[in-house]
């Protein structure tokens, strides 16, 4: 059953990616400079745009019980080569030392796209970080795509996929 959602993620994620994407595409376009057609930020008002900025924020405040609020148990998380199966599984790893770097440095989101399909949505997301952490300069612009799913009324978390 695990494999059949998580297969089902993965293909949505492969059908809807393009289509989201042609809508962000269009800034990073240089014959396009008029950004009124194109706007950095859209759909973030949606109830799923809300949850993706409540997810920033719990990171942000290292608020553990709120950032598991909003994923589903079976979330799929990829960063840097590695991967997460679970929500339990990014608690047990990687929750603390993601929540303590996003505490530590500062974030400005750079450009922030939100769409709804139904029960399905995407949040597609480019940030600059900057500041130091445990003895390290950071300075580096980051991707962010958060698939989530409306599960019991409630939307989830389904997918991250972080890279810088």
């Amino acid at each position: 059953m695990k494999k059949h959602k998580m297969k089902k993620i993965y293909l949505l994620s492969i059908i809807l990616f393009p289509l989201l994407l042609t809508n962000c595409v269009n800034a990073h376009d240089k014959t396009h400079n008029d950004t009124s057609n194109s706007p950095m930020f859209s759909g973030l008002d949606s109830d799923a745009g809300i949850i993706a900025k409540q997810f920033h924020k719990a990171l942000s405040e290292a608020n553990a019980e709120t950032v598991m609020s909003l994923l589903a148990d079976d979330v799929l998380i990829l960063e840097g080569g590695r991967i997460e199966r679970s929500a339990d599984e990014y608690r047990a790893h990687h929750l603390q030392a993601d929540m303590q770097f996003s505490s530590a440095v500062t974030t400005k989101t750079i450009e922030h796209h939100v769409r709804v399909h139904g029960n399905t949505a995407v949040s597609i997301s480019r940030s600059h970080t900057s500041g130091n952490y445990k003895g390290r300069d950071i300075d580096r612009t980051g991707n962010e795509t958060l698939f989530l799913t409306l599960i019991n009324g409630q939307w989830k978390i389904s997918h991250i996929h972080w890279s810088h």
